[in-house]
């Protein structure tokens, strides 16, 4: 099969979670002998003005599977594009031009697509009721993994303070909650920004719980981290998190912030009080549910079967 994979996210971002989805993918495709792989990447040549919204400049060798990174088709004959969704956070936080130009990006990627990849049955349902003329059965659900990297290290020592990964400048992700269970609790707040999978593995493992409070996740890769490196995650009930954190997760939903702040508090206070191994085996148990093998060979089925139903 001929896959071309669209490296446009890597000019877009530095760090992020569709970058660490695109990792996981292109480091399994090429090891694939199934697959002949093209790679479209503008790290080494400088892009065109305003790439990421312009055609590929690239001709395929037909047949072929596009696969962008974000949101781009190529539209050629014999070309069938796939768009993978992560949320629609452009929907609901973002305002003005911005949004603007990405929902038109979004909307003409979905309707020149042959397969949608949604990473969570949340994200499936967000897209369905802003896009309801896409077809179900062009959807697929495929979750994310978590990184082998993430494990319980016995040689570190627990240092008890509450962990934060994510966006600090984002009203969405709540960082505000963060600050003020910290407060409450009178616990050192540490947040994890632009670090290695060992140094936050390391700080998983220092941590006495991560702090989740995020009102909109697609997904919620750092859950899966947390808990595959033994370490309780407190978060919101709310979008895809309660598909991820297992069944036994411990989550709040409250309507204000410092009522969020509040319950987080008391569950903080909680695991400082009584032990909680019961609770991280549960979160190791989970994780295992979620793997990025398994992610990579059912995104590669569902390439083969745009392949077996063009009959090609």
């Amino acid at each position: 099969m001929n896959i071309i994979f669209d490296n446009i996210i890597y000019n877009l971002q530095r760090y992020g979670g569709i970058s660490v989805v695109w990792n996981e993918l292109l480091s399994r495709a090429r090891k694939d002998k199934d697959l002949q792989v093209t790679e479209l990447d503008y790290r080494q040549t400088p892009p065109r003005f305003m790439e990421r919204y312009r055609i590929p400049a690239y001709k395929a060798e037909t047949p072929s599977i596009f696969h962008s990174s974000y949101f781009r088709v190529l539209p050629q004959k014999d070309v069938y594009n796939v768009t993978t969704v992560h949320d629609l956070t452009y929907h609901f936080y973002r305002r003005g031009l911005a949004k603007a130009v990405h929902l038109w990006e979004e909307e003409h990627a979905l309707r020149h697509s042959e397969a949608v990849i949604c990473i969570s049955e949340n994200t499936k349902r967000d897209m369905l009721h802003f896009y309801p003329w896409v077809k179900e059965e062009q959807i697929r659900v495929i979750y994310n993994g978590v990184s082998d990297a993430f494990y319980p290290m016995k040689s570190v020592e627990k240092k008890g303070y509450l962990l934060y990964v994510g966006n600090t400048q984002v009203d969405y992700k709540r960082y505000d909650v963060a600050q003020e269970t910290a407060r409450l609790t009178g616990l050192e707040l540490v947040t994890a920004s632009h670090v290695t999978q060992e140094q936050l593995n390391k700080m998983y493992n220092e941590a006495l719980c991560l702090l989740y409070p995020s009102d909109y996740e697609g997904f919620g890769i750092p859950v899966l981290e947390a808990q595959k490196a033994g370490c309780p995650v407190i978060a919101q009930n709310r979008s895809s998190i309660p598909e991820v954190i297992g069944e036994q997760g411990l989550m709040v939903e409250h309507d204000t912030p410092q009522r969020m702040a509040e319950a987080m508090a008391s569950i903080v206070r909680e695991l400082q009080s009584r032990p909680t191994q019961t609770m991280i085996e549960a979160g190791l148990k989970n994780a295992q549910r979620f793997s990025w093998d398994t992610n990579y060979e059912q995104v590669k089925q569902l390439y083969e079967n745009i392949y077996h139903h063009h009959h090609l």
